[in-house]
């Protein structure tokens, strides 16, 4: 903006500058062409007597006066007005980079702000996400201390009984019992539950890993 105001500093007083030497020039010229005619003017009209000559004289000046143009008024009219317009043209321009810096600035704070926004909320969701893991492995911890305990109650029932009462678990139960059992107590309870129900809880036990 610094460079732009400066460049448009100079290029302004270079156009001054040529304006007033060009102004200068057409007056000069206008003055020896005036000049030039009065002087032939004199030369042909014939000799007058000094009243008249200083009446001829003063007549001359007036008319001269009344015929000039006022080429340098104009001129510096003409300066004004182009500074006038220029120094319009670079205040609007000035405005639009104002408007569009301010646009910028603000989307800029907008970022930051969704930024911090979305860097908040990453957090508190790490944080929840970590104590839903420490959740899950405390009940994960449950589940199998739970499965031990009744896998040990499986164990010492008889597998003609101990069928039976596997039969009427859900399959995530019966599974987690028979990972926790003793493999020969596990094997003999096949005989005793229906195949559908030996299937559904093999599938179980593959899908979480096995026997540990």
């Amino acid at each position: 903006m610094k460079k732009l105001i400066i460049v448009t500093q100079i290029f302004i007083a270079v156009l001054i500058l040529i304006k007033v030497v060009s102004y200068f020039g057409v007056l000069q010229k206008f003055n020896i062409s005036a000049d030039t005619t009065i002087t032939s003017s004199a030369l042909a009209q014939p000799k007058a007597l000094p009243g008249k000559v200083a009446s001829d004289v003063s007549v001359n000046k007036q008319a001269a006066a009344l015929k000039t143009p006022p080429v340098v008024k104009d001129a510096m009219e003409d300066i004004l007005l182009q500074q006038r317009d220029l120094a319009q043209a670079l205040a609007a321009k000035k405005s639009e980079l104002d408007n569009r810096e301010n646009a910028l600035r603000a989307d800029e704070q907008r970022l930051v702000a969704m930024r911090k926004d979305i860097t908040e909320k990453m957090a508190i969701l790490k944080v929840q996400e970590e104590k839903l893991a420490v959740q899950l492995d405390t009940a994960r911890e449950e589940d199998v201390k739970r499965y031990k305990e009744m896998a040990k109650v499986y164990d010492a029932t008889p597998p003609a009984k101990a069928g039976p009462m596997m039969e009427k678990l859900d399959t995530k139960t019966a599974a987690g019992i028979t990972m926790n059992m003793k493999k020969d107590k596990a094997g003999a309870l096949w005989a005793y539950i229906s195949p559908q129900k030996a299937v559904d809880i093999t599938k179980e036990i593959t899908r979480s890993g096995g026997y540990k």
